[in-house]
């Protein structure tokens, strides 16, 4: 009975400790994409790219930083890393008539890294779901109350907020407006040249 009991406490520190490996794994990637994004922006002024189109990454960037140097919450910071990863994706996946050697090599780097931090996040969310299954189960919990094991938190952004009806509805306003309107304007360029 105690070597079962033992044995019980010893998988969940170690799962908890494979928990925590993951996540330090997770925040050092993090960490160097953060270092990779200002290369990317000085090589974009050789490639070309337009101020426009390099802001919402500059913002993206500062925004996770804060987060993390605030030391909120892993679900808070997830949410900031999905929209620098979104706007990454967005300013790369837009490029690929870019012919600049140094964006090139920048962009691919930060295409290998968001592959690494995806692999890093899902390792992190499985072994958090494990621990989390097995704090939760019947006998290991037990055993997690003995080892001081507790449920951890997930990298995981907070689910999108749905809008509310009257938002939808002003929505499909709108866009009957601008029909409308389009329609009206093509009406009467098609009147100017029958004229």
């Amino acid at each position: 009975m105690v070597l079962w009991l033992r044995a019980g406490v010893r998988r969940l520190r170690t799962l908890q400790q494979r928990h925590r490996e993951s996540l330090r794994l997770l925040l050092h990637e993090l960490d160097d994409r953060y270092d990779l994004v200002p290369a990317l922006i000085a090589a974009s002024a050789g490639a070309g790219v337009e101020r426009e189109r390099i802001r919402p990454v500059v913002g993206a960037r500062s925004l996770a930083i804060g987060v993390r140097d605030q030391r909120l919450g892993l679900t808070e910071r997830a949410g900031a890393e999905n929209a620098l990863s979104a706007t990454l994706h967005e300013l790369i996946g837009g490029l690929g008539e870019v012919n600049h050697w140094p964006f090139i090599r920048v962009a691919r780097e930060l295409q290998t890294r968001e592959q690494r931090i995806a692999g890093a996040v899902r390792v992190h969310n499985d072994l958090g779901g494990a621990l989390n299954t097995a704090v939760g189960g019947f006998p290991t919990s037990l055993f997690a109350k003995l080892a001081a094991v507790g449920p951890v938190v997930l990298f995981e952004a907070p689910a999108p907020v749905a809008a509310s009806e009257p938002a939808r509805r002003h929505e499909t306003v709108d866009a009957e407006v601008v029909e409308n309107d389009v329609r009206s304007e093509s009406e009467a360029t098609s009147d100017t040249v029958a004229a």
